[in-house]
């Protein structure tokens, strides 16, 4: 395959960042600056492709109040139920990744995937800002100790503001599809390149415990993922419909979740979020090939 054909593969790309990642320890210096850095990337070019002014109206809004109830309702209570089989450090991962927003890769996973960008980018940014005051609450109640707004508020700008403004100068570049695809896709790589490998410690753990977290990250995965799919498919909601609420029901923002775990408290609590980072990787490389239409 020529280095064209690879680069356009969101399949391929993922795959290399991945195994890459968890076998080199990712990059040695400014793990988190490359990536966020990547994630910027990714943003501004999955957002190159729509009209702001399109983001907006009483359907969006509709959407944005149905994807927070799936993320901070749902998939919240599935996060602190599977939480409750850990004690200790690992109970305080669960809860600070229960009480983090939704990913910001959702919204380009949802160019990806084919879904309604303009719909995702209002309902994550709705979720964020949801987040400055559930996020700070949860913990404040369930660990006696509050998550400063802080880290949120630079996620805000940084990871969704800076790509918005951004975009519209890419967009005027008129940068073709295939160059764009293989732009992501870098980023895409970059990113779980940096994550994957900076965390990687954490499956030399005890092997019982990395066994019983895996089986958990599955089912809070995979298991609210593909509910929250079929449900959708049974109501017959249309797949460019469904796509965002199906993310939003399996993706929290791990990346913000790990770090306040290793800024806060002890690098422990930050395994949770580690392990499910790798098998957030692995759900986004099976909805490329579940849903149809989606290059590999």
């Amino acid at each position: 395959m020529r280095l064209s054909g690879v680069l356009q593969s969101y399949t391929i790309m993922m795959s290399l960042g991945l195994v890459l990642g968890l076998l080199s320890g990712g990059f040695p210096w400014y793990t988190k600056e490359i990536s966020m850095a990547s994630l910027a990337l990714v943003m501004t070019l999955s957002l190159s492709g729509i009209r702001l002014g399109d983001a907006r109206g009483k359907d969006h809004v509709t959407h944005s109040l149905k994807a927070l109830a799936i993320n901070y309702v749902m998939l919240t209570g599935l996060i602190l139920g599977l939480g409750l089989f850990f004690s200790g450090d690992y109970w305080i991962g669960w809860v600070l990744m229960a009480a983090a927003p939704s990913a910001i890769s959702v919204v380009p996973f949802t160019t990806v995937l084919g879904g309604e960008t303009s719909k995702a980018l209002f309902s994550t940014a709705v979720n964020y800002l949801a987040a400055l005051a559930l996020m700070p609450l949860m913990t404040l109640l369930l660990l006696g100790s509050s998550v400063s707004t802080t880290s949120l508020v630079y996620s805000l700008l940084i990871l969704i503001v800076l790509p918005m403004v951004a975009s519209r100068v890419v967009m005027r570049a008129k940068i073709s599809k295939p160059a764009n695809t293989s732009m992501m896709n870098l980023g895409f790589a970059l990113l779980i390149f940096a994550v994957t490998g900076a965390n990687r410690d954490a499956f030399f753990a005890e092997t019982m415990l990395v066994l019983t977290m895996s089986l958990a990250c599955v089912v809070r995965t995979f298991g609210s993922g593909l509910g929250t799919e079929f449900i959708l498919r049974w109501a017959k909601v249309p797949k460019s419909s469904r796509v965002a609420y199906v993310l939003f029901a399996s993706y929290k923002n791990l990346g913000l979740t790990a770090t306040l775990a290793i800024a806060l408290f002890v690098p422990e609590v930050a395994i949770p979020a580690t392990i499910c980072i790798v098998f957030e990787v692995v759900w986004v490389m099976f909805l490329i090939r579940y849903y149809p239409g989606v290059p590999g």
